[in-house]
């Protein structure tokens, strides 16, 4: 019996400490996919470059399956589950799966347009090859530099600091960080 209520103490305390990591992770979605949403409201009060994931809103949708999901484990190791609350979870489940890719869907034709009307040209040089990855506009097509695909991360990182600290820099001074960037790439790998 020791054995069974040790056991039972080992899966309560999983389930409390998943839980605990699936609200943070909801809340941290949430934070991002404001701050996100928020980009594209002032779209003409970005500096010089952005950065788009196709992700974020369907994302936020499909949060609430997290929620359902601890709320399922929750009651699966302190109580009962009853069959219609576990059914009613993946009815809800498959809807929010096929809104946000619906969603998806629209926005990888509207979005794209929408960031391109607002003065902003799409650097895939400065991409993450990965599908979820952000695709990364720029004000200025010539920040887009043709080798700028063997430093993206330094540059974006650079470009976070500029836009932190309100800078807007010149075509010619982003060319040159790129240049710099370039080069100390070419001597470090050569």
């Amino acid at each position: 019996m020791p054995q069974q209520s040790a056991d039972f103490e080992r899966k309560k305390g999983l389930a409390v400490l998943l839980s605990f990591v699936m609200l943070a992770m909801t809340a941290g979605y949430v934070f991002f996919a404001t701050e996100f949403l928020q980009q594209l409201v002032n779209l003409d009060k970005q500096a010089f470059y952005l950065r788009v994931s196709m992700m974020v809103i369907p994302g936020l949708i499909a949060t609430p399956i997290l929620l359902m999901s601890i709320y399922i484990m929750l009651r699966r190791h302190f109580g009962n589950l009853p069959a219609q609350h576990f059914a009613l979870w993946v009815r809800v489940s498959l809807v929010l799966l096929a809104l946000a890719f619906m969603i998806r869907i629209v926005l990888g034709f509207w979005l794209p347009n929408y960031v391109a009307a607002n003065g902003f040209t799409q650097c895939s040089k400065l991409e993450n090859p990965s599908p979820f990855a952000s695709q990364v506009w720029v004000r200025q097509p010539q920040y887009c530099h043709e080798l700028s695909y063997l430093v993206n991360v330094e540059v974006l990182e650079w470009f976070d600091e500029q836009q932190a600290a309100g800078a807007k820099p010149s075509t010619d001074e982003v060319a040159a960080q790129i240049e710099l960037f370039i080069a100390e790439h070419k001597q470090r790998y050569q």
